[in-house]
This record gives structure tokens, C-alpha cells and sequence, in this order.
């Protein structure tokens, strides 16, 4: 079969039988916050263009199985939890986490034991509920030093991006738009020195750094990209967390024009009172999706936002990738020195889409079992200043 050289370049389309979609089901992914899944309640979630039934059982186990019960294709989110399993709202029928039904009111007890639905692997870490939606043994799950056992503990949060996944990737890997999208806030921290860009492809994925002089806040930042949607950065102080911090986050489609990031970031100040216990992060108001439709309907500007707005990175990141469209015609983009990284990263996915295509072998993306570097080691030395 031939396969056309341009669907390599089409890594915005996930949804099921798509050459993205099937690679990116190959890693594991957050596709919930662990505090917002309460016991008894299942949730319906959509991931990768599909929808999935996700609960946590009486025993506090969390389970995820298809979206459908296979008697009559019902929901099963619209169900209950029966002690660690799911019930059908419709006609009762009730699975297990491995996806076996165990009880058919209206039917002999033989039948339950011929339908199974398909079960997925799941893992609560750091505060995220986190699944394996593919095929086979799912890979090595990964973890994260720089955020385990953690003086302050770590926050958690999820929010909607408006546009396609690949989008907020290639801003993950753009160091010189935290000058222009952020400028409020870093020049207002004295972080105003345009970085020189080196990025390297290492055995996780790529290594980012925007080089400066070391005068100041003006360091050299570095971040670490983890195949296939992984941002690991130091984040200068913004309204939300008025300290340098390291935060990891998941860019995670929803379907081709959506997707949901999932952060996991330092908290601040002194030892938590909690044991570290992961906290979710306070609701904002007004809501940064509301607000960055408002500027892109031209409701409001940009520039006229509270400078101390909780939301405020959230949406000027939102406004710049969603005015992109929901999914942007990258054949009309002119790249410069400064775009080494997504650059880099679109070679990355072409090589590896083509590599699934041909079926050739992966690269087998590992992250060291120790923690990576960054400069967070210095900025903590500045945090009186910045704060």
C-alpha cells in the first residue's frame, strides 16, 4: 500500500484509524484530575476523538472501560458504580474494571460471561488520573523526580485550549514568545534580555534553552520536551503563582480542534501543612476560555486585562495559538532561526509518523531515571526579588 508523503505531515488529525491518532496512543496520558473523579460518580471522557467511561469504585480503585454498554450502545457514564464495578442505567447490565460483564438481571447467568467490553490500564500519580488508550503492554510509565516529594507539595489543574493539540506543542518548544505573549509579565520582573535558541534532540524527546547573559532575571532558561507532549519548564512569576516554579504539563487532544492541558507545578512557600498531599488549583474567575473568546470575537483587547488577572497566562497563550485557527495550514508558515524548536519537533513527528506508516521501528522515547536539569537551582536565589 502507498501511503502519501504528506499525511507524515499531518500530525493535527487524532482521531481513531489516523496515523497521529495511533501514535499517540502508543504513551500514556492524564485524562482526569484525580480529586475532581469522586467515588460513586462515574464521568464520561473524551480523549483522542473518542469518548471513554472513567470511575472511581466504593474501594477507591479508578477504573476505565469504552463509552458504551454493548446491549443497546447506552452510555455507561449515565450509570452507577456498584461497589468497584459499573452498572448499565438502561437494562442493568453490570462490568468489572477488566471490562467482563458480571451480572445481566434479565438474562441466564450464562450469558454474562460472553460479553466483555474493552478495558484500559490506568494509574492515579501526582494528583492525575493517567491511561494507556492503545494497543499491547502499554510502555514504562513515566515519572518525575523534580516533583516527587516535594517540599511544598504540587498543584494540580486542567484547563480547555481552544485549537489543535500540535499548536500548543510548538509553543512549548518557543522560547522567544514569553516576550511578546507574556510581556506584562516578564517585563515587569526584568526578564527582558531576547533569548538566543538551542534545542537538541536527546534519548526523551528535546532539550530547549533560550541562552542570555546571566544579568538579573535575565538567565538562561531551559526546558525539556518529552516525546510525544510533555512540556517540563521553569516558569518565571505570573498573577497565578507569584514565584519561579518547575511545572510539567500534558497537552492532550480532546478531538482535532481541542485539547486539555494537565499541569502538575511546585507549589510554593513554606512545607505543606499536608504531608504534600497534591491540591487542586482554585477555579478562576472569569474563566480564561470565556475570556479568550471574548478577545478573539473582539469583545474585549488583550492589552485592557488586569495585569494581576489569575488567568492571565492562560489566556494570552489561548489567544495566540487559537488566532492561529483551530488547526493552522502550517505549509504557509515562514520559520526563522528563532523557530529552531518547532522545527525540530515537526521533523521529530514526520520521521516518526513515516516510521509507523512503513512499519519500521520507533524510536523508544526513555526520560533518565534521575532528575534533568534546569534553572530553577538559580532562580530560587532570586525569589525574593521576582515575588
Amino acid at each position: 500500500m502507498t501511503i502519501e508523503t504528506n499525511a507524515f505531515k499531518d500530525f493535527a488529525h487524532v482521531g481513531p484509524g489516523t496515523l497521529a491518532g495511533r501514535y499517540l496512543q502508543r504513551f500514556w496520558h492524564p485524562i482526569h484530575v484525580s480529586d475532581d473523579l469522586q467515588l460513586g460518580r462515574p464521568v464520561r471522557v473524551h480523549v483522542l476523538g473518542e469518548f471513554f467511561t472513567l470511575w472511581r469504585g466504593e474501594g477507591g480503585s479508578v477504573q476505565l472501560v469504552q463509552d458504551r454498554c454493548p446491549h443497546r450502545q447506552t452510555v455507561l457514564s449515565l450509570g452507577w458504580v456498584v461497589r468497584d464495578n459499573i452498572r448499565c442505567f438502561y437494562h442493568g447490565w453490570e462490568f468489572n474494571g477488566a471490562g467482563q460483564c458480571v451480572a445481566q438481571p434479565a438474562e441466564k447467568a450464562s450469558f454474562a460471561a460472553k460479553v466483555r467490553i474493552r478495558s484500559y490500564p490506568v494509574r492515579d500519580y501526582l494528583g492525575l488520573v493517567f491511561a494507556y488508550l492503545g494497543e499491547g503492554e502499554p510502555p514504562e510509565f513515566r515519572r518525575f523526580p523534580e516533583l516527587e516529594d516535594a517540599e511544598g507539595g504540587v498543584a494540580v489543574h486542567s484547563h480547555p485550549v481552544p485549537c489543535n493539540y500540535f499548536q500548543r506543542l510548538e509553543n512549548d518548544l518557543d522560547e522567544l514568545h514569553v516576550h511578546f505573549v507574556h510581556n506584562v509579565t516578564t517585563d515587569a520582573i526584568g526578564l527582558d534580555e531576547l533569548p538566543e535558541i538551542r534545542v537538541t534532540e536527546t534519548e526523551y524527546g528535546i532539550r530547549r534553552e533560550g541562552i542570555r547573559s546571566g544579568s538579573g532575571m535575565n538567565i538562561t532558561r531551559v526546558a525539556h520536551f518529552m516525546m510525544p507532549n510533555i512540556s517540563m519548564v521553569d516558569l518565571p512569576p505570573s498573577p497565578g503563582h507569584r514565584y519561579w516554579t518547575i511545572t510539567a504539563s500534558w497537552r492532550v487532544p480532546i478531538d482535532d480542534e481541542s485539547m486539555m492541558t494537565y499541569a502538575i507545578r511546585l507549589r510554593g512557600g513554606d512545607k505543606a501543612q499536608d504531608g504534600g498531599k497534591p491540591h487542586g488549583a482554585r477555579a478562576i474567575e472569569p474563566s480564561p476560555l470565556q475570556v479568550t473568546e471574548d478577545v478573539l470575537a473582539g469583545r474585549l483587547r488583550i492589552q485592557d486585562l488586569d495585569p494581576d488577572y489569575p488567568g492571565l497566562f492562560q489566556v494570552q497563550d489561548n489567544v495566540a495559538l487559537a488566532g492561529q485557527g483551530r488547526i493552522t495550514d502550517r505549509s504557509k508558515d515562514w520559520l526563522g532561526q528563532s523557530d529552531r524548536g518547532v522545527i525540530l519537533l515537526r521533523r521529530i513527528f514526520e520521521r516518526e509518523l513515516a516510521a509507523l506508516a512503513e512499519g519500521k521501528p520507533l524510536k523508544d522515547w526513555k526520560r533518565p531515571p534521575t532528575r534533568l536539569d534546569l534553572a530553577i537551582s538559580q532562580v530560587r536565589e532570586l525569589a525574593d526579588t521576582a515575588g
